[in-house]
């Protein structure tokens, strides 16, 4: 949208006007407009402070009186001039950049000086004795000078009254030591450091109540807390020593409002990297003679990862502070927390809630939601909760509401006590046997192993489970993975591990290190896991990735965590960890030669299982999951599965699609082959049938009819 125009640029714009009416100029330029600018009493004195002001309106003057006029005898029109039109153009661009709702005196001034072969920028620069950074700063305070201001008029601006908690629950510890560091003499700073929705700003808020009421030593008394916008505090900044002076002049004005504890959200908010874009110190480094001063007393909350990054860039400000460790509260205490909060939040959704309902919300909260911590993450539950009955015209959240809310924070099934949900784990080991032929003990394994997490039976410290799956190629291994995938209603993450073969790949899948390409695009995987913290997550042929892959497996398989490039913690104990590997495979035709014929397939792979992997990687496995070979019967069902789902796909064209018994063994005869498994099945049956029916249905009946697959000598015939 176009932005106004301050009174001091539309009056000098009408002297301006003016001076070309009385001149007959054709043209407004950017001469005319300067030399309006020169008739208000702000830039006057500017220019007079920093430079030449009567020498630069005699030769603003000299040059309007040497250009062209109309004469008297025609009418007198005036335009803006190009130049006139591209000043402006900067300055309404000028004023964006800096966030200001109206072009202001100085974006029109800055932009003079941005005019290429103009007349006025000469003269400008000519007659200043200083450089442009400097007049425009002096500019800008005379003219804030006029504003006259009150102190406590300045800070409303860019402060506001922290409001303080009616009730707070716990943390007198925190709250006290606070109290303690801002009546110290020196380093009377306190910095809450905590994880992220452990109530840093709400034991702020508990300190300000308790100013309030007065319930704090005698040096703290008549004392309040205000909190700093920062955002406002950089909107207009756009000249250097900008942010300079008006930090000197806020923190100046809280000085003289006595008793002023000033907070500040977030650590990270200040910049903390010693200098901005355009060279200039950022608001941390400009506030360290205040945080050394000890005038004015600071309370910051910061997350630990803010912490860790402002002390490699900038630790002297850190040293000035007295660290108060905010950690996550117990379930007991969070509970009296939400108990607190649980009338508000009912009057709020005109809900009622169940008891016990606090302590459920705790618990699948902890569970389900990793990247936050207690008790925020249990009071967003509850308020999720509301606001689902409240929308669907409910009077009670009970556990089942609170389930499906959480399920759309997390984007997972969490309804471990709904029937249906039972009854898919009770028939998990079915379902799975129905779409994966010939694997049942495989299956069986990696059943009992997802229950037995499930009811939790398993440590909670680990992932769900750690799945080795070995066997000849196409006998089902990946299949597995989908369907298995699909029962416990969470997506599938596949990574094909030939991909991270080199070294330098490996270290993709949690960022490259600093310094390095590709340091911002963060982890592969680190970043699909935060994202997807339910999921089954396959590693395809596992035996193909540089051998880097497993230390980072190694961690995850035994605490269910790992670090990616920046520094934070991914969560895995919501994963489903599932390798692939041929391992064996070329070897395990060999079991039944020779005089023990009783060997199988299975104990040769699983030997040579133990000559490709470390004992360390193996032993971290919740299971070595061995696929049987393919055999007769096993592939007369993929077959016959392959047959149904082609069926499938005729049902659209009204085709109705039957295969002699003949050509059934024929396809089977062709396609059975125990070294390419269930692969070559569908290569056959794609190769041999379905060429005869795209040739049908493009030339022939298209559609609405039957086609029956029959034998001969030549190969298969449809009829």
């Amino acid at each position: 949208m176009p932005l106004s125009q301050t009174q001091q640029v539309t009056s000098a714009l009408v002297d301006a006007y003016g001076i070309a009416t009385e001149k007959r100029n054709e043209f407004l330029t950017p001469e005319h407009l300067l030399a309006g600018f020169l008739k208000d009493k702000d830039f006057w004195e500017a220019v007079s402070r920093c430079g030449r002001s009567q020498e630069l309106e005699d030769a603003l003057y000299n040059y309007i009186n040497g250009l062209d006029t109309v004469p008297s005898d025609q009418e007198l029109a005036i335009d803006f001039s190009e130049q006139l039109q591209e000043l402006f153009d900067t300055a309404g661009k000028t004023a964006a950049a800096a966030m200001t709702e109206s072009i202001q005196l100085h974006h029109v001034i800055f932009s003079f000086f941005r005019l290429e072969e103009s007349h006025a920028r000469y003269y400008m620069e000519k007659c200043l004795d200083c450089s442009v950074p400097e007049f425009l700063n002096s500019l800008i305070a005379i003219s804030d000078a006029q504003d006259e201001q009150e102190p406590g008029e300045r800070l409303a601006k860019y402060f506001r009254p922290l409001e303080p908690f009616a009730e707070i629950v716990g943390r007198e510890e925190e709250m006290s030591k606070v109290l303690r560091i801002l009546c110290r003499k020196q380093k009377n700073n306190a910095l809450l450091v905590g994880g992220r929705g452990v109530g840093k700003t709400a034991i702020a808020r508990g300190i300000a109540a308790l100013l309030e009421r007065g319930s704090v030593p005698a040096r703290l008394k008549d004392s309040c807390i205000i909190e700093l916008n920062t955002n406002a505090l950089l909107n207009g900044t756009q000249y250097r020593g900008d942010l300079e002076g008006r930090i000197q002049e806020l923190m100046d004005a809280v000085k003289a409002e006595e008793g002023m504890i000033v907070y500040i959200d977030e650590l990270k908010s200040l910049g903390g990297s010693g200098k901005m874009d355009d060279g200039s110190k950022d608001i941390l480094s400009l506030l360290i003679p205040y945080f050394k001063s000890g005038d004015v007393k600071f309370l910051i909350s910061a997350t630990p990862e803010d912490v860790k990054k402002t002390a490699a860039s900038d630790g002297a400000a850190l040293v000035l502070f007295r660290q108060v460790d905010i950690e996550e509260p117990s379930d007991e205490e969070s509970g009296k927390i939400l108990e607190s909060l649980v009338p508000s939040l009912s009057d709020f959704h005109s809900v009622r809630y169940e008891e016990g309902t606090s302590g459920y919300a705790i618990s699948m909260s902890r569970r389900y939601i990793m990247d936050r911590c207690l008790p925020d993450k249990a009071i967003d539950l509850m308020d999720e909760a509301g606001a689902y009955a409240e929308s669907k015209g409910m009077h009670t959240v009970d556990r089942k509401v609170l389930d499906l809310a959480l399920s759309d924070i997390c984007r997972t099934d969490v309804q471990a006590g709904d029937d249906e949900t039972r009854d898919d784990l009770f028939r998990m080991e079915e379902r799975l046997g129905n779409r994966i032929y010939g694997q049942n003990q495989a299956i069986k394994t990696v059943s009992e192993a997802i229950l037995m997490s499930k009811a939790g039976l398993l440590d909670s410290g680990k992932t769900i489970g750690n799945f080795l799956f070995v066997g000849p190629t196409g006998v089902g291994k990946t299949e597995l993975s989908k369907v298995l995938a699909r029962q416990l209603h969470v997506p599938l993450h596949r990574f094909d591990m030939s991909e991270y073969s080199e070294k330098h790949s490996v270290a993709k899948l949690i960022g490259s290190p600093a310094g390095y390409v590709g340091y911002d695009d963060g982890g592969i995987l680190t970043d699909m896991i935060r994202r997807n913290p339910y999921c089954v997550l396959l590693l395809d042929e596992i035996e193909k990735a540089h051998e880097d892959i497993y230390n980072l497996l190694l961690q995850i398989m035994d605490y269910a965590v790992i670090t990616d490039n920046k520094g934070r913690k991914v969560d895995f104990r919501n994963v489903v960890l599932i390798m692939t590997s041929n391992a064996g495979a070329r070897y395990a035709h060999k079991a039944g030669i020779g005089f023990d014929r009783k060997a199988d397939a299975g104990s040769a792979m699983a030997k040579e299982v133990k000559n490709v992997f470390a004992p360390e990687f193996i032993n971290r496995l919740t299971s070595v999951v061995v696929f049987n070979d393919m055999d007769r019967g096993m592939a007369r069902l993929i077959l016959e599965d392959k047959v149904r789902k082609l069926q499938e796909r005729l049902e659209p064209k009204d085709i109705v699609l039957e295969i002699a018994p003949e050509a059934f063994e024929k396809l089977l005869d062709e396609g059975f082959t125990p070294e390419y498994g269930a692969r070559e099945i569908e290569r056959v049956l794609n190769s041999r049938i379905t060429p005869l029916l795209m040739r049908e249905i493009l030339f022939g009946r298209k559609e609405g009819f039957k086609a029956v697959v029959k034998a001969d000598e030549g190969g298969y015939v449809l009829s």
